[in-house]
């Protein structure tokens, strides 16, 4: 049995702002809070805890709330996995010229991605996308090729910390659901959502169901 073990990032600067004024950040680069730090070392203790989850392999995307959630991870580990170098490929969803704005600030200047259904969906779609930035579609491609390759040169448990819409797009590929379902998935910080497979040839891969805590 081969586990791959998908961790979104503790909770960042920006999604803390976002519980009162709507930021919207994309791949801006913003760091851990406290509290997010905190949830990184939770989830830490939690994989350490469970022999069945001993990690071989372990990456993040290169932004800095990813890159700083898998080395707090991994740190309360009593073994040491093999890090692979952090890639652009596993980064969340570019906004492209949206990012790091207020959202009120975008939907003044860009009336039309608040209210007309040919654009509203920017940030969540197959097809809409910001100006400059990336649909689900285009982050399905870059972070699934990503994937098979990894899979491909590494064995053993792989732990990837990634992003909200990265993983989404990753657990909806891995388990062929179509995008009606994936737009319904929801992917919370620094909860581990584990995709397992028999190492034969064509397995498919499901998902673990469980409570983590």
């Amino acid at each position: 049995m081969r586990r791959v073990i998908l961790i979104r990032h503790g909770e960042s600067a920006i999604n803390a702002e976002n519980k009162t004024v709507r930021r919207l950040c994309g791949q801006v680069d913003t760091p851990l809070t406290e509290y997010g730090r905190e949830q990184a070392r939770r989830v830490g203790r939690f994989l350490a805890d469970r022999v069945d989850l001993e990690i071989a392999y372990a990456i993040s995307s290169n932004l800095e709330r990813a890159r700083d959630t898998c080395e707090i991870i991994l740190q309360q580990l009593a073994y040491n996995p093999q890090q692979l170098p952090p890639t652009i490929a596993f980064n969340e969803r570019s906004l492209g010229h949206f990012e790091g704005q207020l959202e009120a600030d975008v939907y003044r200047d860009f009336p039309q991605f608040q209210n007309d259904p040919l654009y509203c969906r920017f940030r969540e779609d197959f097809e809409q996308k910001a100006p400059g930035g990336e649909n689900l579609t285009d982050v399905t491609q870059r972070a699934w090729s990503e994937f098979q390759s990894i899979l491909t040169r590494t064995s053993g448990n792989l732990l990837i910390v990634s992003h909200y819409n990265t993983i989404k797009c990753l657990i909806g590929r891995a388990l062929q659901l179509p995008n009606s379902e994936i737009l319904q998935l929801r992917v919370q910080n620094a909860i581990p959502h584990i995709l397992c497979a028999d190492v034969e040839p064509g397995d498919q891969f499901r998902m673990e169901t469980f409570t983590p805590w």
